[in-house]
């Protein structure tokens, strides 16, 4: 058995889906509106609790053989929950521990980076066999502006359009971290997992024109637009957005997908033919 946290998110659910189809697995899932989701992609088991009660956590972890740890995104908490998590998986003297990190976690200037960087801290010192993964930026967050895409022919980003960036498709993540899981030789290891070359937005802009055969420009949108369009966002975490921002103005995020391609065995998906995919979905359901 893989005991999967939060499994109800974006992540966990692509992860899931591929690793239902090689594994059992039980989903820790935060709300019971999850659960049949979580039994729809596969997964054996469902657990709904609150990965800072150590109770449920000690309860999950009964049977697991591995551990694929994901903390949800930008949570004040990454590192409580992180020695939680860890403590119960070698209490229950797990064999493999994964853990989900971010490209780049050195950055002390964003702190969702520089909390998960002391995660892998306490994982090196815990006496468990693991693996680190560190993903790139996923091309799906791209689709959060596929409506200005598509009719205003704008790809508008809060930071600088000439910043370079990495990116990797979800679904190649879910493949490796299902090769981890369930293949030797993985353990003690830390993987940067990085999709494309460093691009500026405005590559990306000319490469979503190439296949929406139409005009597409990357724009700079100000801080105070961006604001304004987005809702429901605590204070903790539009803060840490803006120090990401901020950074990414400067510094973007760049990373090298030779790691990917040795893992995966293959060359990992490019984002044109990300694109090319999401267009044929998009069709498909219209």
């Amino acid at each position: 058995m893989i005991l999967l946290t939060g499994a109800s998110g974006k992540t966990g659910r692509a992860i899931l889906k591929t690793l239902a189809n090689v594994a059992s697995v039980c989903a820790f899932v935060h709300h019971e509106t999850s659960v049949s989701v979580a039994k729809s992609l596969g997964a054996e088991k469902v657990i709904v609790g609150d990965l800072r009660d150590e109770v449920a956590i000690r309860s999950a972890m009964q049977g697991a053989r591995s551990v694929y740890h994901i903390c949800p995104n930008m949570n004040p908490d990454e590192t409580g929950i992180g020695k939680l998590v860890i403590d119960a998986a070698r209490n229950s003297k797990v064999k493999h521990f994964v853990y989900h990190s971010v490209l780049h976690p050195q950055t002390e200037k964003m702190n969702h980076h520089w909390q998960k960087l002391q995660v892998e801290e306490m994982l090196f010192e815990a006496g468990l066999p693991f693996t680190i993964l560190q993903p790139a930026p996923y091309m799906q967050n791209l689709l959060a502006g596929w409506k200005a895409i598509l009719e205003d022919g704008l790809l508008r980003v809060p930071y600088s359009v000439d910043s370079k960036f990495s990116f990797i498709d979800l679904e190649d993540l879910a493949e490796a971290a299902k090769i981890v899981l369930t293949e030797p030789g993985h353990e003690n290891a830390t993987y940067e997992l990085v999709g494309t070359s460093p691009l500026p937005h405005t590559e990306v802009a000319e490469l979503f024109e190439v296949v929406l055969r139409r005009k597409v420009r990357a724009e700079k949108e100000e801080i105070h637009n961006w604001k304004s369009r987005v809702s429901g966002i605590n204070m903790y975490t539009l803060e840490h957005l803006l120090r990401m921002f901020e950074y990414y103005n400067g510094w973007g995020l760049p990373g090298n997908p030779n790691v990917l391609r040795w893992v995966l065995k293959r060359e990992p998906t490019s984002l044109e033919t990300f694109i090319r995919r999401n267009m044929k979905e998009q069709d498909a359901t219209h």
